[in-house]
């Protein structure tokens, strides 16, 4: 595993709306694993975690079903080493990938954040067509990106695209959230 530590493409942790309605973050630090199963394998079962799905473990690793037969993994530490070493279990039967310096991930979190991903987004993020726990790709201000619902004590999506991307991403939602109330530095202006 690479020893070289990570640098986020984005230059502000954070973008808060008066009365914390809406919240962007940087969530790029986190450990990214892609866990793919081999041809004739049936893991779904095995992590509790179908494509569409999310679960969180006991470790704090959310486990995202994004494809048939792949699951991209989340974690808050940066140390991938140790998440890898605990799916070591799944030995020959799956192929791991460490994304973690290829893709940014940012949150909209916040009783706005629904609002402001319809915005800029062409899919309803209503409880209905999208509840917690639900895990699926689309293009947010026209970048290509997984998102996963997430909700903790709040509404919570989580939004991953590859690293080039991470900085134009989080500009276009910053923008967006200036409707809402979100104070935005000139550095991450759009325009």
């Amino acid at each position: 595993m690479s020893s070289i530590p990570f640098r986020t493409p984005i230059p502000i942790e954070a973008l808060q709306s008066e009365g914390h309605l809406l919240e962007i973050r940087d969530r790029s630090t986190y450990t990214k694993i892609l866990m793919r199963e081999r041809k004739g394998e049936e893991l779904s079962g095995e992590l509790g975690v179908k494509y569409g799905e999310s679960k969180l473990r006991t470790d704090g690793t959310l486990v995202c079903g994004s494809r048939p037969g792949e699951w991209t993994l989340y974690n808050p530490s940066a140390e991938a080493n140790s998440l890898l070493q605990t799916l070591e279990t799944y030995g020959e039967r799956a192929a791991m990938t460490n994304l973690t310096h290829g893709r940014a991930l940012m949150s909209v979190e916040g009783d706005l954040a629904r609002s402001l991903l319809e915005k800029i987004c062409n899919i309803d993020f209503s409880d209905a067509m999208v509840p917690d726990g639900a895990s699926f790709s689309a293009s947010v201000g026209a970048v290509s990106c997984d998102l996963i619902r997430a909700d903790s004590d709040q509404l919570l999506f989580l939004l991953s695209c590859e690293r080039s991307f991470g900085l134009y991403l989080f500009k276009v939602l910053a923008d967006a959230g200036k409707e809402f109330g979100c104070v935005v530095p000139p550095e991450l202006g759009l325009h």
